[in-house]
């Protein structure tokens, strides 16, 4: 899900595409070499113009690790999508498979303007695909390389609608493991979109085991936390917060916190050394904010902002200091859940306690009305007039 590729010199993000040229993904068992993902291009080419289920794959636009992602016609309820579709080898691969649904399935839980929407998932000819909405824009990313560095007031926007969106997904037990530029689409209109759900986790039914299997690396090198590089089982939504805070520091410095060394190496970095200050890198940025990214970048989890909604508090704050609009369509800040389900609870007490004033009303009006009747009735009759002679 989400991730740009050249199309007639048009280049688009669509949720469902994973992967990056400058991002490579650590999908690593410890002890042995890196697998090298299989060729996306095959795919493409083998699939580009056919129909699977009702969905005419028109143009081959990229790929990840997984597979191959399509822009595609749903010929039924005739709208654009993207089309994921599973290679072959991966299909064949239990495990993978299992992953593969579960992406469909982490998605599917979600419903937030600022996270790429799951239309389907299916199979057909023995291919496996899910089908996502479609999202004009460009990834966080590339914006980044083109235009540089993003301003403090444009930063603060953006942090703010992306805390909203994993606070959505917090609330659904939905980790996303892998926050970086590259899976962060930014719409025409300005709207960050979480991309890319191939790595998230879903908590583990009864009984069964998470997909993730102990001694494997998954994420990003230069946006993974600490606690995922060593058990992407230990990752929680702190976790998304601090690729969020490494994802931040890209967008105001242009550069990830640890961006020289190895893999190895900046897994070693991740660990074992304090991220470079921001504020020292971008003089303009503030105090309160600089504080933000810091405490989100914190190596232990438990010094880290522990839901993003209390993140999305701070980042007010600091606006607020600061001088900074923030004009957002909707309110970020959410309410404890506790308080949340007070006050939904209370909701359905309105419902009788407003028909019982209605009725009493009607009652008292009613009353006067027929009081006034009453009082007419009693009334003497006015004298006759007197016939004219």
């Amino acid at each position: 899900m989400g991730e740009t590729g050249s199309t007639h010199g048009e280049q688009r993000s669509i949720s469902g595409l994973a992967g990056g040229d400058a991002e490579p993904m650590a999908i690593v068992t410890v002890g042995q070499p890196p697998h090298a993902p299989a060729s996306t291009a095959e795919i493409g080419a083998a699939l580009e113009g056919r129909t699977l289920g009702h969905y005419q794959l028109r143009q081959f636009v990229g790929g990840g690790g997984m597979g191959a992602v399509f822009r595609a016609l749903d010929t039924t309820l005739d709208r654009i999508v993207a089309v994921k579709v599973l290679s072959r080898q991966h299909s064949a691969d239990a495990e993978m498979l299992r992953r593969f649904r579960n992406e469909a399935q982490s998605a599917a839980r979600l419903d937030h303007e600022n996270i790429g929407r799951v239309h389907a998932v299916g199979s057909d000819e023995g291919w496996h695909y899910i089908v996502f909405e479609f999202i004009e824009g460009r990834n966080l990313r590339d914006l980044v390389r083109e235009q540089g560095p993003f301003d403090v007031p444009r930063t603060i926007g953006i942090a703010l609608e992306l805390a909203d969106a994993l606070e959505h997904a917090a609330d659904r037990d939905v980790v996303h493991r892998d926050i970086k530029p590259s899976n962060i689409v930014i719409t025409p209109a300005g709207r960050p979109r979480i991309v890319d759900m191939g790595l998230a986790r879903l908590p583990p039914a009864a009984g069964v085991n998470d997909l993730t299997v102990s001694g494997m690396t998954l994420g990003t090198f230069d946006y993974i936390s600490p606690e995922q590089a060593r058990d992407p089982r230990a990752a929680d939504t702190r976790s998304d917060l601090y690729s969020l805070g490494c994802t931040l520091f890209f967008v105001l410095v242009g550069r990830p916190p640890f961006a020289d060394g190895t893999l190895v190496q900046k897994l070693l970095q991740h660990q074992q050394e304090p991220p470079p200050a921001v504020e020292a890198l971008r003089p303009d940025v503030p105090a309160p904010l600089a504080a933000i990214i810091a405490r989100l970048m914190a190596k232990d989890p438990n010094d880290r902002y522990q839901r993003p909604a209390a993140l999305a508090a701070d980042l007010v704050s600091c606006a607020e200091a600061c001088g900074i609009d923030v004009a957002l369509p909707r309110p970020v800040v959410v309410a404890a859940p506790v308080a949340d389900s007070r006050r939904r609870a209370s909701l359905p007490w309105l419902v009788p306690l407003i028909g019982f004033a209605l009725l009493v009303a009607t009652l008292w009006i009613r009353a006067i009305a027929d009081r006034r009747d009453t009082d007419r009735e009693a009334a003497p009759d006015p004298p006759a007039a007197a016939p004219n002679d």
